[in-house]
């Protein structure tokens, strides 16, 4: 396949590989191999993850999961190439993986080569978080570990047979994927910010009442409980990461009162901010 893959990040025990397709005129790429277990998240573009029997849908707001060992072939069904970030774990942490997910039936059963499973807005903003350390070189090696620990949590905890959304049809895809995936990269670039509907519907080129619908059908969230997890998200990691005050990490994350953080903190999480942390540092 004709592709610009370079790797942003190397670890002692997984690569993060930024993967661009080129392809302009391809429909379906010679069968490859997969040589790493590796979780993807893709970032745009449609394509069919073709592999023993079973053609994956694959587009924003899905992560592929896929086992070394097998050969797959990708169909394009969108005219914007395909963009995604791999993160790619090497063969010791995939036998750790394995014994810790043994009774998973994904990991035991050989005719499971690949899988799809749906995003939350939690997992979409660690992948987020972790390209913006990676990209700006502000992230520490342990930092940034424990991160994509925490994919592998969310994304391997969630995983079940892959069944596609039968309301996300061909159609719905090529009029409005691409509105999901600006809508979602605005919203996560500016979540501190006090930022309207119409606003991001504007730069989607939408109006708020049909952006809203369609976003809720992509995503399951509102646009404003996808901005919400997004904030809650943040302040969780900074409560565990950093010393600053609550009040200071609040206004940081978005929120325009330490009240209105506190009740939708406790709401998510089901304790205050100050007993994370505390529980946090307790168990470091």
């Amino acid at each position: 396949m004709d592709a610009d893959i370079h790797t942003l990040y190397s670890s002692d025990f997984y690569n993060i590989v930024d993967f661009k397709c080129l392809c302009t005129d391809c429909l379906k790429s010679k069968p490859e191999y997969s040589s790493a277990f590796s979780i993807s998240f893709v970032r745009k573009g449609n394509f069919l993850f073709n592999v023993f029997r079973n053609s994956l849908d694959s587009y924003n707001g899905c992560v592929l999961v896929t086992k070394p060992g097998y050969e797959r072939t990708v169909t394009h069904l969108h005219t914007v190439p395909d963009e995604c970030t791999i993160f790619e774990f090497k063969p010791s942490f995939y036998q750790e993986l394995l014994e810790r997910y043994k009774a998973t039936k994904f990991f035991s059963d050989n005719d499971l080569h690949s899988t799809l499973v749906k995003t939350s807005t939690e997992l979409e903003f660690l992948h987020f978080h972790i390209t913006q350390l990676v990209l700006t070189k502000s992230g520490s090696k342990l930092q940034i570990d424990q991160l994509v620990l925490e994919i592998i949590e969310r994304t391997l905890q969630v995983i079940t047979d892959y069944t596609p959304d039968s309301r996300i049809n061909s159609r719905l895809k090529k009029n409005h994927l691409i509105t999901i995936e600006r809508a979602k990269a605005y919203i996560t670039q500016h979540f501190a910010d006090d930022i309207s509907l119409k606003e991001i519907a504007d730069h989607c080129y939408a109006s708020p009442f049909h952006f809203s619908r369609i976003f809720k059908t992509f995503t399951a969230y509102s646009p404003h409980q996808f901005l919400l997890n997004i904030r809650l998200k943040n302040a969780e990691l900074l409560l565990k990461s950093t010393v600053m005050p609550v009040a200071d990490i609040a206004y940081s994350s978005g929120f325009n009162s330490i009240e209105h953080f506190g009740s939708a903190f406790y709401q998510k999480y089901k304790l205050a901010p100050t007993r994370l942390r505390a529980d946090n540092s307790t168990a470091v």
